[in-house]
């Protein structure tokens, strides 16, 4: 297992789908939480531009990101299919608001690829694998981990 990688490689994987924009990503399932609707976020100062701002889950205040813009396809425009996905990486939980949830399903390790370097050897830090179908269709699996916002080090005293 890798960092930006959730899953075992080799195993099959649970995952859920979900589209943004005209494109369809998923995550593993075992990275959500909840699905619920979405909620208007309070905004906070200097955030980073995809972090719409944070809401109250049952006493839990997490952000709410704006996964298109997270994605750099610009800011999600509000539709009626729109929710929230939350998701949680060890300690840290988030809300990520896509533009509507597709499926959950279960992809056979033999499936999942390594995503394609980008130029200069790099990866893209957002995308942990690309699921391919039978079909020729191909899916997104994102980093959970990469997608939530940094949390600032605690400089020591």
């Amino acid at each position: 297992m890798t960092d930006t990688v959730s899953y075992a490689q080799g195993q099959a994987l649970q995952v859920l789908s979900f589209e943004v924009g005209a494109q369809t990503y998923c995550v593993p399932v075992s990275a959500v939480r909840e699905i619920r609707g979405v909620t208007p976020p309070t905004p906070l100062p200097e955030a980073p531009p995809y972090v719409r701002g944070v809401i109250n889950l049952r006493g839990q205040v997490m952000p709410v990101i704006d996964l298109s813009w997270r994605l750099g396809k610009g800011a999600a425009q509000d539709g009626a299919r729109q929710v929230i996905i939350v998701v949680e990486n060890h300690d840290d939980v988030a809300g990520l608001l896509v533009d509507a949830v597709c499926d959950s399903f279960t992809v056979e390790a033999e499936h999942i690829n390594a995503p394609p370097a980008l130029g200069d050897g790099e990866d893209s830090p957002l995308v942990a694998a690309v699921i391919t179908s039978g079909e020729g269709d191909m899916t997104v699996l994102l980093a959970v981990s990469r997608i939530l916002p940094e949390r600032q080090q605690a400089l020591a005293a």
